[in-house]
């Protein structure tokens, strides 16, 4: 019940752009996939949909990873890392 209702909460914050919650709650779904602290994640992009479900991008330590959330009770998260589009 608690994960339906956060998962809502989701959803309707997400129509809210910059909403602090919502990227608070990627930047902590993010922690065990990226190698960073919450507060050291920036979430770059974030889209979460109706069923729950999300995609979003995440920067730490120069690095850009790309984040998906499947919806449902589990709600695993995925995060890999992108190829830098940047030459070096």
């Amino acid at each position: 019940m608690k994960k339906t209702l956060i998962i809502a909460a989701l959803a309707l914050a997400s129509f809210s752009c910059g909403n602090s919650y919502v990227i608070q709650s990627l930047q902590e779904e993010s922690v065990p996939h990226i190698p960073c602290n919450a507060d050291h994640i920036e979430v770059i992009q974030h889209v979460i949909h109706d069923d729950g479900s999300a995609t979003w991008q995440a920067l730490c330590n120069g690095r850009t990873y790309s984040c998906s959330r499947l919806s449902g009770p589990d709600g695993a998260v995925n995060c890999s890392e992108m190829e830098s589009q940047m030459p070096e």
